[in-house]
């Protein structure tokens, strides 16, 4: 027994010291199979993760080029109907203006009269009476402007006054003249009166006002010129016609 028992004792060791190595290299393939399968899997899930990054990002990229086309294209619409609001805010403000022309009445302004005063102080002292249409406000108030400023020009000037029309009944249609517009100047056949009534038709006519020189000539003797001033013509009048804005 001793001899089979000694040589199993030798024997065992020595095949477990010849088992050893192998159990090494089992281990170390193991240990880089583990390490590479790691390794791989790292590289997946850092693989994995850049893909999905990278799709993240283009993902963000789109929607942040569609969000400024859709931007861009709100902007360019609000652009587009704020110039049509303007465009008939404009159109508006213009027949509003144009509306207001052919209402306003007719009045001199300050640098209207100092103009007119100007242009007629070498006719001095012309003598000059103003009329108006009974009732017509307007009228009035015109005349009152005009004669302010021959007087301030020098001229020798009576107060507006009204002049009234009574209409005769029975009469055919056509047979009497309709209510004129406008200012009409006249004279009498007296020259200086004759050159101060053109010269201050003219003067009117330039500043924006309807006036015309009558076409018939006064038969009295004292040297006179006489300012109608009729109903107010349709249309813009004064600044407002010379600034075409009544047309």
């Amino acid at each position: 027994m001793d001899g089979p028992a000694h040589e199993l004792r030798f024997t065992l060791p020595g095949l477990l010291a010849g088992l050893a190595p192998d159990q090494s290299e089992i281990m170390s393939n193991g240990m880089k199979t583990v390490a590479f399968i790691l390794l791989a899997a790292m590289a997946l899930v850092t693989s994995l993760g850049w893909m999905f990054s990278w799709k993240a990002e283009r993902r963000k990229d789109e929607a942040l080029i569609k969000y400024q086309l859709e931007a861009k294209q709100a902007i360019a619409e609000a652009n587009k109907a704020t110039s049509i609001a303007n465009e008939q805010a404009a159109a508006a403000n213009l027949e509003l203006a144009r509306l207001q022309a052919k209402m306003l009445p007719r009045r001199l302004t300050k640098a209207q009269q100092e103009t007119l005063v100007s242009d007629v102080s070498s006719l001095a002292p012309q003598s000059a009476s103003i009329w108006y249409g009974a009732g017509d406000k307007e009228s009035e108030n015109f005349s009152w402007d005009i004669a302010s400023a021959l007087n301030a020009a020098g001229w020798k000037v009576f107060s507006p006054a009204s002049t009234a029309t009574l209409a005769q009944s029975g009469k055919p249609f056509g047979s009497i003249p309709r209510l004129q517009t406008g200012v009409v100047v006249s004279s009498n056949k007296h020259g200086p009166s004759m050159k101060a009534a053109d010269a201050l038709a003219a003067e009117l006519l330039a500043l924006g006002f309807d006036a015309r020189k009558a076409e018939e000539i006064g038969s009295g003797h004292e040297p006179l010129v006489v300012v109608t001033v009729q109903a107010r013509p349709d249309g813009a009048q004064g600044e407002m016609k010379l600034n075409a804005i009544g047309r």
